[in-house]
């Protein structure tokens, strides 16, 4: 009958040794009893390992915390943006920027969807703008941060062309443009097509019918001021003829007679 084989004497597979040695029994094999100084030797190499390695460890399990944690605070996000909630949306974004230099872009991408339920869309904007330097410029987060820049930059373009401001409207949609016109071929490939792509494309062709809507509305208000309107004309002909009256009644009043004409005698 087969059975397992079990260990070499020993606790943990250590072949006992006169010399008190603690070693693996093959490396005993392979080299001999080991001496006393050899043996300190040994121990005192290990003890330095352990110490060099300690400050390396501590860093490993501080950085996989950090990793865990900006997980779940970036799924807080997330959820209190969903539903609405503001002061969850800031507090998540202040936790995701506590020692946060693994990725950096996700606070201030946080701190301005918080700007978006505010209903400050220049802080947003700031904010955004912010996130997008810090981001991998390839990556599909920086794909979705161009989006809530161009969201909240077509908003600040809408406010400023109600309040009349034309000038200023034209540069936030010319932005929302060079944001797309900026983005890497990833976010229109791949799974970012028909999402983050097809947002962006939208956006710009919004940017571009509001461009050419405020073209044309001061093309119409031009050729307005260049022709008289007709109330303009119809008080120029009054002031004409009510001229052409007065300096009738002038002529009377000086005697002024017209004579017929007469045939010359020759």
């Amino acid at each position: 009958m087969t059975t397992i084989s079990p260990l070499r004497p020993g606790s943990r597979g250590h072949e006992p040794r006169d010399d008190g040695s603690d070693r693996p029994w093959w490396r005993m094999l392979a080299t001999g009893p080991e001496t006393a100084d050899a043996r300190a030797a040994r121990l005192r190499l290990r003890k330095r390992l352990i110490v060099w390695s300690l400050p390396f460890v501590v860093v490993l399990a501080l950085v996989a915390t950090k990793l865990l944690t900006m997980v779940a605070f970036g799924d807080e996000a997330l959820r209190s943006y969903t539903a609405g909630n503001l002061t969850g949306t800031e507090d998540a974004a202040k936790r995701l920027g506590f020692l946060n230099l693994i990725e950096a872009h996700k606070a201030p991408f946080a701190r301005g969807d918080a700007r978006v339920l505010a209903g400050d869309y220049d802080g947003a904007r700031a904010a955004f703008e912010e996130s997008l330097v810090l981001a991998p410029q390839d990556s599909r987060d920086a794909c979705q941060i161009r989006v809530n820049l161009s969201l909240s930059l077509e908003k600040l373009g809408q406010a400023a062309q109600n309040a009349g401001h034309a000038d200023q409207a034209k540069q936030y949609f010319d932005r929302v443009q060079q944001v797309v016109n900026e983005a890497p071929p990833s976010c229109f490939e791949g799974d970012a097509q028909d999402q983050e792509g097809q947002q962006l494309r939208d956006a710009q062709q919004r940017a571009q019918d509001q461009n050419q809507q405020q073209q044309n509305q001061q093309n119409q208000q031009n050729q307005q001021q260049d022709q008289p309107s007709e109330d303009k004309q119809q008080q120029l002909d009054e002031k004409t003829q009510e001229n052409l009256q007065q300096r009738q009644q002038g002529d009377e009043q000086h005697g002024a007679v017209t004579k017929p004409p007469v045939d010359k005698p020759w």
